[in-house]
C-alpha cells in the first residue's frame, strides 16, 4: 500500500460531482410568502430565512429553513433539509425535518431548464401524504418555491415563496 493510497482511505471518498449542481442553493435568502388554506389550517402570510452550506466533508446540503414570528405567523415554522445525490440510482435525495414533528422522503432526477422537482412523501401526526417541492430559478440570486400534497384529488398548493439572496 502507497502512502498516496492510506491517504486516500483516510480521507474517504469524494462527493458526489453531481453535488456541485446544487451550489445554487449555497448561501443565505430571504422569503416572504404564503401558506395556502388547506384541510391543515387557514391561509398564512410567511418571512423566513435560509441558510444552505455543504456539510459533512461537502457529500450533503444542509438547508435550514426559519419562518419569522409576525402577528400573522405567531407560531413560525422551522425545518432542516438534508440534500444529496445517491450514485447507485443517479437521483438527488432530500429528507427533512420540521419543528411540528413533520418529515419527507423526496426524491428528484436534477434540473431540467430552470426547475428542480422533488417528489415524495411527507408524513406528520401520523398521516401520510405524497408531496411535490418545485424550485424555479428566476436569475442568479432569486427563485420560487411551491410545495404542494396531494389528497388523492390532484396536487393542491401548501406554500409558496419568493426567495432572495442576502448579499453576495
Amino acid at each position: 500500500m502507497t502512502a498516496e493510497n492510506t491517504a486516500a482511505q483516510v480521507a474517504g471518498p469524494s462527493p458526489s460531482p453531481r453535488l456541485r449542481e446544487l451550489d445554487f442553493f449555497h448561501g443565505a435568502w430571504e422569503a416572504s410568502g404564503l401558506f395556502h388554506e388547506t384541510p391543515f389550517g387557514p391561509r398564512k402570510d410567511i418571512e423566513m430565512r435560509i441558510e444552505t452550506a455543504a456539510v459533512e466533508r461537502g457529500h450533503w446540503v444542509m438547508v435550514r429553513t426559519e419562518e419569522l414570528a409576525t402577528p400573522a405567523n405567531p407560531a413560525p415554522l422551522t425545518a432542516r433539509y438534508l440534500w444529496g445525490h445517491d450514485v447507485a440510482t443517479g437521483e438527488f435525495v432530500a429528507d427533512w425535518f420540521d419543528s411540528n414533528g413533520g418529515h419527507a422522503v423526496q426524491r428528484s432526477s436534477g434540473w431540467d431548464g430552470e426547475t428542480f422537482v422533488l417528489t415524495g412523501v411527507m408524513t406528520m401526526a401520523g398521516t401520510s401524504v405524497p408531496l411535490r417541492d418545485t424550485f424555479t430559478r428566476l436569475g442568479d440570486s432569486s427563485y420560487h418555491h411551491i410545495g404542494e400534497i396531494d389528497l388523492g384529488g390532484g396536487w393542491i398548493p401548501v406554500d409558496e415563496e419568493t426567495v432572495t439572496r442576502v448579499g453576495n
